[in-house]
């Protein structure tokens, strides 16, 4: 392609918007509108992840062992823990050391009628995948001199229901939210198509190749996604900042996604998913409508 095409192809391209700009104005917001809506969906999703993480990492299992257990017996159980490929970290409590975090995390309960130590030795466990802490934690419970299992196996179990949920929502609405999106850009890029019959027509008749007549409908299409693509970020990314904000001043101990890597990567996705849209869009509109002249 030389670059003398490529100008002539911008060219109508910038012609045949500025002839149907309402349609194409309609287009492109429409075509906005949508990548607002799926940004929403992608700041919801990475930050209900950014908030699942943040709260599977505080899980952990605890094992409290029995009284007569030895020395020797804890050292044993904590090899064979350490041996397990569950297991991210394995930190044996000792009853003196549990005692104390205990009596300074409560200093305002009166303890002194207490004269021995209450609390047994334990082990507390973190996982490589939390989703695995039900079942670990049932499968440890069978080890001998163990005492007791706390696993906060609820909490656990809700939040990977929760995540799992999110994600099948997601897949949903994006599915949804790519094809109306996709419709709009083939029906619009039609309707100018149809607009154009008669100079198509004529540019068959004098030669001009497929590929030739269909490169301006193509770029028309990249340039509404594009267009709408920028759009959707320029309104999403004050919104989400005011967003933040708000959240930070009533409640800062959630921890929402701010200056990361992620945000810059939904965005970006949104551009690229647009201006994508508009292209493929385009190219199955153009592909159905223009033929080969018999």
């Amino acid at each position: 392609m030389l670059l003398r095409d490529i100008g002539f192809f911008l060219t109508e391209a910038f012609i045949s918007i500025r002839r149907s700009g309402l349609m194409a104005a309609i287009s492109t917001a429409t075509i906005g509108v949508s990548l607002i809506v799926f940004g929403i969906f992608l700041l919801i999703s990475a930050n209900i992840s950014n908030i699942s993480d943040f709260f599977s990492d505080k899980l952990e299992i605890r094992i409290f062992l029995k009284e007569s257990i030895s020395a020797g017996q804890i050292s044993s159980m904590k090899h064979r823990l350490e041996a397990m490929p569950e297991f991210k970290s394995v930190t044996f409590v000792s009853k003196d050391k549990a005692w104390r975090d205990f009596r300074k995390g409560f200093q305002s309960l009166d303890l002194t009628d207490l004269v021995e130590n209450p609390l047994p030795h334990s082990f507390k466990l973190t996982l490589k995948d939390n989703e695995q802490i039900v079942k670990t934690a049932k499968y440890v419970r069978g080890f001998e001199n163990v005492e007791d299992v706390g696993y906060m196996g609820t909490i656990a179990e809700r939040i990977t229901k929760f995540a799992a949920y999110t994600r099948l929502a997601g897949f949903i609405l994006v599915s949804l939210l790519t094809l109306a999106t996709l419709l709009i850009v083939v029906n619009t890029i039609r309707l100018t198509v149809i607009a154009r019959q008669d100079e198509i027509t004529i540019m068959h008749l004098v030669g001009a190749t497929v590929p030739f007549i269909r490169w301006p409908f193509i770029i028309e299409g990249a340039l509404m996604g594009l267009a709408g693509s920028c759009a959707s970020v320029a309104i999403l990314s004050p919104l989400y900042g005011m967003f933040v904000v708000r959240i930070q001043e009533k409640m800062p101990y959630i921890p929402i996604l701010q200056e990361d890597f992620r945000l810059t990567l939904i965005y970006l996705t949104l551009i690229i998913v647009g201006t994508s849209l508009g292209i493929f869009g385009s190219y199955i509109s153009v592909s159905r409508t223009i033929k080969n002249p018999s």
